[in-house]
């Protein structure tokens, strides 16, 4: 098991925050991090801050950057520009405030009953200038809430509901299940109940609460979640019998979580760019976008993190709605998080995840 992060939820008052009290909880809790860690044996991949929904009235862009400053020089990554429903809002402004502060950002598009037509425009509008600036790539940093809002560690949907004051975890222990497939949901719940002592011992460290672990199964390279799925039932990811592997590990995630502390998504997750075994079957053309947003059926968190032609953008409003009407059979909250490329290249490269397909949205 590896601790994929552990996120701060820190509270605001009066839609401020004193700063120095952050920096220091935050070194606090950097040390912390590092101490039980250590003292564990687990490593801890990343530490982050996550604030509440901005208001529309505040100066949102002196306090994501400030906040950007602060997480910057500590290590921490921070989802500090999180846009909640019925907001006028203007895309030029929000930007310039992401740009420069490098926060995540999360655009809550739609509840559980009805599409925000505004918000729908603006995720669209933004995805539209972030081309025209050749930041294109920062895109990975956003998504679109679809449902209710959840308290996830997951970025970049990771939001301060209720204005909350501790911690969440989230995991990556896809080994663990290949190494125990013979006994899926004991091996989870082991995980689980591991990750929670040590997500327990943390907050009481800092004197805050502790508020649980996003239980769901998700990637990070070579640490394949369709891997998992593949070995364990004996099925080439994309083939038929997909969508029921798909729904069976989430079963299992949800019977081992009872055992614990639960919050979030709790999901099988399927980012593209996240999954190098994920992007293999998309060469092979075993999966399409089309399959993809057809396993959201099945629970999983979401589309996410695929790179789309440029010219599709003006295809998201339909995709959402799409998206909102599958959240509203199975009812739970999705993510939706793409990435605009203006090339003609059939891949691009990600960054730290490498090379990713782009694919066509109609396909």
């Amino acid at each position: 098991m590896i601790i994929r992060a552990i996120t701060l939820f820190y509270p605001t008052e009066n839609n401020k925050i004193e700063t120095n009290e952050l920096k220091n909880e935050l070194t606090k809790l950097k040390d912390t991090i590092n101490k039980t860690s250590e003292k564990h044996g687990i490593e801890v991949r990343t530490w982050r801050l996550t604030l509440p929904f901005i208001e529309p009235t505040q100066d949102y862009e002196e306090l994501a950057v400030t906040i950007g400053r602060i997480a910057t020089e500590l290590g921490y990554i921070h989802s500090t520009l999180n846009i909640p429903i019925n907001t006028k809002i203007s895309s030029d402004t929000l930007i310039t405030a992401f740009l420069k502060s490098e926060a995540y950002m999360s655009i809550w598009v739609a509840n559980s009953k009805e599409v925000d037509e505004d918000n729908t425009t603006l995720y669209t509008e933004v995805m539209k200038k972030l081309v025209e600036l050749n930041a294109w790539h920062t895109a990975r940093r956003i998504a679109a809430l679809i449902g209710n809002p959840i308290l996830t560690p997951y970025y970049p949907d990771s939001i301060n509901i209720s204005n909350k004051h501790g911690i969440a975890l989230s995991l990556l222990y896809t080994n663990d299940i290949l190494n125990g497939k013979e006994r899926i949901t004991d091996t989870m719940r082991e995980v689980f109940k591991k990750a929670e002592g040590i997500g327990r011992e943390i907050a009481e460290e800092l004197g805050i609460e502790y508020l649980g672990i996003d239980t769901s199964l998700s990637p990070w390279g070579k640490h394949s979640v369709v891997k998992v799925i593949e070995e364990t039932h004996g099925i080439k990811f994309g083939d038929l019998g997909t969508l029921n592997a798909v729904y069976n590990i989430n079963r299992n995630i949800w019977e081992a979580m009872t055992s614990i502390r639960a919050t979030g998504f709790n999901e099988v997750m399927l980012p593209l760019a996240e999954d190098e075994e994920l992007k293999a079957r998309v060469r092979e053309g075993l999966v399409t976008f089309a399959k993809l947003m057809n396993y959201t059926t099945a629970c999983v968190a979401g589309i996410d993190m695929i790179p789309i032609p440029a010219g599709q953008i003006n295809k998201i409003p339909n995709l959402i709605q799409d998206l909102h009407t599958i959240s509203r059979i199975k009812q739970r909250t999705l993510g939706l998080r793409l990435i605009p490329y203006p090339g003609n290249e059939s891949e691009v490269d990600m960054g730290d995840f490498g090379l990713t397909p782009v694919m066509d949205m109609r396909g």
